[in-house]
């Protein structure tokens, strides 16, 4: 849901950044920039509502149930709707933030955790 969500904000960002690029107007560019930045902070909050909700009402977002496995915290317990978005927003950023090794990491680890999972004390089981 929020890959297709992002495809087509950036799909549509896009199309006006390069409407702004060929402009020779340095006001224009400007805004240009505002608005991708506007569009980045309102994809953050869409994501960390998305996962707050998800993840702190039954541990899964629709990804997830489909996949039958679902988000908790070590001790099993449900997560808070604040460490939720965390983990969906901040906890996603740093494991992709050098080529996705953090996600990769899972792979390795010997409790298959990745990065986020470390940092914000979670792990994914089958639901």
């Amino acid at each position: 849901v929020m890959v297709v969500l992002a495809f087509i904000l950036s799909f549509v960002f896009g199309l006006f950044m390069g409407v702004a690029g060929e402009s020779d107007s340095g006001l224009i560019q400007a805004m240009a920039g505002f608005v991708g930045m506007i569009v980045y902070l309102v994809m953050l909050l869409i994501q960390f509502l998305y996962y707050g909700h998800f993840w702190s009402k039954n541990g899964q977002s629709p990804g997830k149930k489909l996949m039958g496995v679902k988000v908790v915290q070590t001790d099993g317990g449900s997560m808070s709707f604040l460490k939720a978005g965390l983990r969906g927003t901040l906890g996603y950023l740093i494991s992709g933030l050098i080529f996705g090794l953090g996600f990769i990491w899972a792979i390795f680890d010997a409790d298959n955790e990745t990065w986020h999972d470390k940092i914000f004390g979670t792990r994914v089981v089958r639901a």
